[in-house]
């Protein structure tokens, strides 16, 4: 008897909300159908930095010398990076049928208000760029410190959706739902990995994203999990089932192109363990309970979760002040 053979992407987008972990806009045509757009500071620095996107950097500088004054808080370069953002997230919108998700700045992790402030700036821009916006369709990626999530709690109190990034242990995720972000990005691996191809981090995080997912079923949180930062096919394949898989261009191009057995593919599921599911967990609250969090957070893998949590934010810190460079040679340039 044949054997039936499916695409790997048709299966994912079965099982699963396949979203696009990218602002670059030549694969969003070229890979289609997917439903959410995420992105970050290296993102934003890959993007600017293309002799393609010279014009959008030099009309992103242009309009940020036109507002700055709007927006006296931050310094002119914060300012046009997140124009920068916000262009190319409007660019990309009419190929994408859900949410833009844009980065607040990864050097206020630790300072709520900045990120609070980054948050509501961030809505005023996309109506200044484009007034017809659907700010509904806008979420904010907020590393999951306990300041980001307390800020996230703010956010939410005036109407700005938030997603948890930089996530690593059940802790953060128990907290991101407590304080009501619309959906969580664990990462299946240290952020290091997806950079440096010698580094090795170890064990995936995929036990995580299930366990969270269980989590929130079982309290009846609206929080989706919505896994990234995965290496190579089979995890992906693993996390069919998952709410959301955030997928980088490379990798949606090898699913679309490749074809496995059904059988095969269907039992790489993790989420098709009902024993897994049936499992009762139990944590307590944090909301308001700061110093039990940080405790908890700290003794969380022998300290591992730190280390990895302080890793990614550095990383994206080392984009933030990059893109911010691109933008001073650009405002020299137009001088």
């Amino acid at each position: 008897m044949a054997t039936t053979q499916m695409n790997l992407l048709d299966y994912l987008r079965s099982r699963t909300q396949v979203d696009l972990d990218s602002f670059d806009i030549e694969a969003a045509k070229e890979i289609g159908a997917c439903i959410d757009c995420t992105s970050n500071q290296a993102e934003y620095y890959t993007e600017l930095a293309k002799p393609s996107r010279k014009k959008l950097l030099q009309e992103s500088v242009e309009l940020t010398a036109k507002i700055h004054e709007q927006f006296p808080e931050v310094s002119f370069e914060e300012l046009a990076v997140e124009v920068g953002a916000v262009k190319l997230a409007v660019e990309i919108r009419p190929l994408v049928t859900g949410d833009m998700h844009v980065m607040a700045n990864p050097c206020y992790s630790c300072n709520k208000q900045k990120i609070v402030d980054t948050g509501k700036r961030f809505h005023q821009l996309f109506t200044i760029v484009d007034p017809q916006f659907d700010r509904e369709r806008l979420v904010i990626k907020v590393p999951a410190t306990w300041e980001g999530l307390q800020a996230c709690r703010e956010l939410k109190n005036n109407g700005v959706r938030t997603l948890a990034t930089t996530l690593f242990i059940m802790e953060q995720a128990v907290l991101a739902g407590e304080v009501g972000c619309v959906s969580i990005s664990p990462f299946v691996h240290e952020l290091k990995a997806l950079f440096d191809d010698t580094y090795k981090d170890g064990k995936s995080l995929l036990d995580l994203c299930v366990q969270a997912q269980r989590w929130y079923e079982q309290h009846c949180i609206p929080t989706k999990v919505k896994a990234c930062a995965t290496l190579g096919l089979d995890e992906l394949l693993q996390l069919a089932g998952v709410a959301a898989l955030t997928i980088v261009p490379d990798d949606l191009r090898a699913l679309q192109s490749t074809r496995r057995s059904q059988a095969e593919i269907v039992g790489m599921s993790m989420f098709s363990n009902k024993t897994i599911r049936t499992e009762k967990m139990t944590y307590s609250s944090y909301l308001d309970e700061e110093a039990k969090y940080r405790m908890d957070f700290d003794a969380a893998e022998d300290g591992r979760a730190q280390y990895k949590l302080a890793q990614a934010i550095t990383i994206f810190c080392d984009y933030q002040t990059k893109t911010e460079c691109l933008i001073r040679a650009a405002t020299a340039e137009n001088a």
